[in-house]
């Protein structure tokens, strides 16, 4: 066992525990507003704060230990946190040097990525019923299956008053709304932190009188969180097939979904969504985009304004949904991707980086 992958990630800034308990939590809600039962098994996860600020990586016991694992930094990997922490399991809460507040309810099941024991869609979930327990989610099609894609960063209310960097989240009860987040402040003279249920729009000051430990943040008025010193993604693909191109611009491993651009030669063009979520492996992967395959589970998405107008759309556009999605809105596909090519099983094209 190579014992160096028991460390923190290379550039490690912070990192927090999070551990999801069927006995304590309970359940967790969806982006459709369903509750799933946690696992039995639990969900236990070591996130680490990397490159600056700008890259979350995370490790689990069932997996392997190799830091390959990443989810995003808000604004689409364009946000640099400064400090990041996890409480009640599932809810993470990071902060920028301008005191922007993002928070995010995320793990590896709640990713997508555990098909080998949960069903998820991204059909809409909306309207059907709750499942009674996890064996019938997971076999009957009757009850709401989870919703995809995974809850998205959520921008907290700016808090009115001085601030640090030392950050917390706190559970309050059961499910994964019942979370009191907590920032080292002062106001009128005193210490003490800001505080605030995860759902309310407003913060209260709670005063201890003791003294900082944090670093003071800037707190301006403005909205910060998009960083323009955080590179863009460098991966680019391009190729084509009989009749069509496609084109998917700066990719990146931890930020789904990427736009993915589809010319049918005649001069019309076919924007499609593609979602991709980093799935369950047993083997080491290097971290990142390299000369090793990285595969995941992804999904190919036509966009409901253009499946509502199709009769008046183009004929190409309509055929090629027709011939190559089968006149679905989601249609499932590996992903295969590299530093030098992205492949799309669904569509059977190549796109060569450049």
């Amino acid at each position: 066992m190579d014992r160096t992958r028991k460390h923190p990630a290379p550039g490690t800034l912070d990192w927090t525990w999070s551990v999801l308990s069927p006995a304590e939590d309970k359940v967790w809600r969806d982006r459709a507003g369903h509750d799933h039962n946690v696992g039995g098994a639990k969900v236990s996860h070591v996130f680490a704060l990397t490159d600056d600020g700008h890259r979350i990586h995370y490790v689990d016991p069932w997996l392997p230990q190799d830091h390959s694992y990443e989810m995003s930094t808000p604004a689409g990997g364009r946000f640099r946190a400064v400090s990041l922490s996890t409480g009640g399991s599932t809810t993470l809460v990071v902060v920028n040097r301008s005191g922007d507040l993002h928070t995010r309810l995320y793990d590896f099941d709640i990713s997508g990525a555990g098909k080998v024991f949960f069903r998820y869609s991204y059909e809409d979930q909306r309207g059907l019923p709750e499942a009674p327990d996890m064996l019938a989610e997971r076999l009957d099609t009757h009850y709401a299956a989870i919703q995809l894609p995974a809850p998205d960063w959520v921008r907290q209310p700016r808090i009115p008053g001085a601030i640090t960097d030392r950050i917390s989240v706190h559970k309050t009860g059961i499910g994964s709304d019942a979370r009191e987040l907590r920032v080292e402040g002062s106001r009128d003279g005193h210490t003490g932190y800001w505080a605030k249920s995860l759902t309310a729009e407003h913060w209260d000051f709670v005063a201890t009188d003791q003294p900082s430990a944090g670093r003071p943040l800037e707190n301006p008025a403005e909205d910060r969180s998009v960083d323009a010193t955080v590179p863009a993604s460098p991966y680019d693909y391009r190729g084509a097939s009989a009749g069509w191109s496609a084109t998917v611009t700066g990719f990146d491993p931890a930020v789904s979904p990427t736009p993915l651009t589809v010319d049918l030669g005649d001069g019309v063009r076919l924007g499609l969504i593609l979602h991709t979520v980093d799935g369950l492996r047993q083997t080491p992967q290097d971290s990142g985009i390299t000369a090793q395959p990285r595969h995941f589970d992804g999904t190919l998405e036509v966009p409901s304004e253009i499946l509502n107008s199709l009769a008046a759309q183009p004929a190409s556009i309509r055929e090629f949904i027709a011939s190559r999605l089968g006149g679905r809105r989601f249609t499932d596909t590996g992903v295969t991707v590299t530093d030098g090519e992205l492949r799309i099983e669904g569509l059977g094209v190549v796109l060569n980086r450049g």
